[in-house]
């Protein structure tokens, strides 16, 4: 089995990839981490795996980092990523390296974003769509076999960054007016699901191809407070108050309401279609069944 390189391999959705990769074969997974100290996290959650260390804006790293490497994933963070930097670095590193066959990419962008048609405030933000609308077009033009994940939606995990605090402790969702949107969204474990399918089957079916992973329904503050109080089986309400995330994110908050500004209104037109249920075979997970799942962490 060829070998996959998962960059950044302490974070959510790279993580949760790997660990489906390791479970089919150990010995066919490298993972990385910018951090020495992520490397004893990765080798005691991957034991028998490689364990690297490669940084983004380190293009000797990457080159190393991929030596007989044939797949690779790449989710870059929010706020921290100057896409011109890693992106040029990670495709320059590909070509020297010469072994890559696939590049899996993970994009946030409705079909057809591109930076033109975004203000300089919005992409100075680094956040969400805008760091993935500038990492896009250095790809296309890489020449680099590069299949791209897109998931122009909410990503379950979002429940627990904005929302689980407060409803655990009021039984409320608080976020501010200006973030209300009427959302998608998706489980991160189905796409952890569909990034490990595609790095694991043969390269030939996924390399040019942009995949969209969207959901039927979408879902307002107050539809999202209906879905925790069915599971909850306890009124959960939606207040408008921003006190909660601006103790969240702290310095960043402002950076961040820029950026919900656009994606509030971005987002609206992207249409629904079933790839993600097609790709993997199987109905994609629901709003309700990600909250009684991981009940615990919102009682």
């Amino acid at each position: 089995m060829s070998k996959a390189l998962i960059i950044g391999a302490t974070g959510n959705l790279t993580g949760l990839t790997a660990e489906r990769l390791y479970r089919a074969s150990p010995d066919s997974l490298r993972v990385a981490t910018s951090r020495p100290a992520g490397l004893e996290t990765l080798a005691q959650r991957f034991p028998g795996a490689e364990v690297v260390l490669a940084d983004w804006n380190d293009e000797a790293s990457l080159v190393a980092a991929m030596q007989g490497v044939s797949r690779l994933l790449v989710v870059t963070p929010d706020f921290f990523t100057d896409e011109n930097v890693a992106t040029s670095n990670i495709i320059s590193a590909a070509k020297k390296a010469g072994s890559i066959e696939l590049v899996v990419r993970l994009l946030s962008i409705p079909p057809g974003l591109t930076a033109d048609q975004l203000s300089q405030e919005f992409l100075d933000t680094r956040c969400g769509a805008n760091l993935h609308v500038i990492a896009k077009p250095l790809l296309d033009a890489s020449g680099l076999p590069v299949c791209y994940v897109n998931v122009p939606a909410w990503i379950m995990f979002n429940l627990h960054l904005f929302l689980a605090a407060e409803v655990k402790l009021s039984r409320r969702i608080a976020m501010p007016a200006a973030t209300q949107a009427n959302r998608m969204w998706v489980s991160e474990h189905d796409i952890a699901d569909v990034m490990a399918k595609i790095l694991s089957e043969s390269v030939s079916l996924h390399v040019g191809r942009e995949y969209v992973l969207t959901s039927p329904q979408r879902y307002g503050y107050s539809d999202v407070a209906e879905v925790f109080s069915a599971v909850l089986e306890e009124d959960v309400t939606y207040a408008q108050d921003d006190e909660p995330l601006r103790n969240l994110m702290g310095d960043a908050y402002e950076t961040l309401m820029t950026y919900f500004r656009h994606e509030t209104k971005a987002y609206g037109a992207v249409v629904h279609s079933e790839t993600l249920s097609q790709l993997l075979g199987r109905p994609q997970q629901t709003l309700h069944d990600y909250i009684k799942i991981n009940r615990e962490a919102f009682q």
